[in-house]
């Protein structure tokens, strides 16, 4: 038989080996826990990184299926951009445009080119002065957007002309662009 004393270790011992098992189990759910919510973490990424990929495969095929649209679009815009300056014909089409609208070309001057190497085209800004009537400017500015040139203005100043009552002068800040790549 037992004695008292070794039931009372006894007891001890195994008071202590059941909080040593209630602490070892928690401990495991603490684990479990927090892989868990990293587990779950790590699914709303792969979530989030799987929809990215499924927005740009969505967008690839949709440039895939308007390539054909694309390559027309570059095809215009490699003839509005030539190989060479031209700048005869710049002014050429100006002075057509400015006699078109009854506009008074007074100046055309071109500044220092900007090459643009990383995209490949030069940009030549120009200084463009013009008197006549703010209509005939209007649809000279929309001639010169919508021409077969890449054409950019960038601001017009317009202040009355002495030459006639209703007139104007306005001078223009712009761009034409030739391209250094095929």
């Amino acid at each position: 038989m037992d004695t008292p004393l070794q039931r009372t270790r006894r007891e001890k011992v195994l008071f202590i080996l059941v909080i040593q098992a209630i602490i070892i189990g928690l401990v495991f759910v603490f684990l479990q826990f927090s892989t868990s919510n990293s587990l779950k973490a790590s699914i709303e990424d792969e979530k989030v990184a799987l929809a990215q990929a499924e927005a740009l495969l969505q967008q690839r095929l949709d440039y895939q299926a308007n390539a054909p649209i694309y390559r027309e679009k570059a095809a215009r815009y490699m003839q509005m951009m030539p190989k060479q300056p031209q700048e005869e014909e710049i002014l050429r089409i100006i002075m057509l445009i400015g006699e078109e609208y009854d506009l008074r070309v007074q100046e055309v001057r071109f500044d220092a080119r900007v090459a643009r190497p990383e995209s490949g085209f030069v940009q030549m800004p120009m200084l463009i002065i013009v008197e006549g009537s703010y209509s005939g400017l209007i649809q000279m500015l929309d001639q010169l957007q919508w021409g077969g040139r890449a054409f950019r203005v960038d601001q017009v100043k317009i202040s009355l002309s002495g030459a006639a009552p209703s007139g104007i002068r306005a001078t223009l800040t712009a761009s034409v662009f030739y391209r250094t790549v095929n």
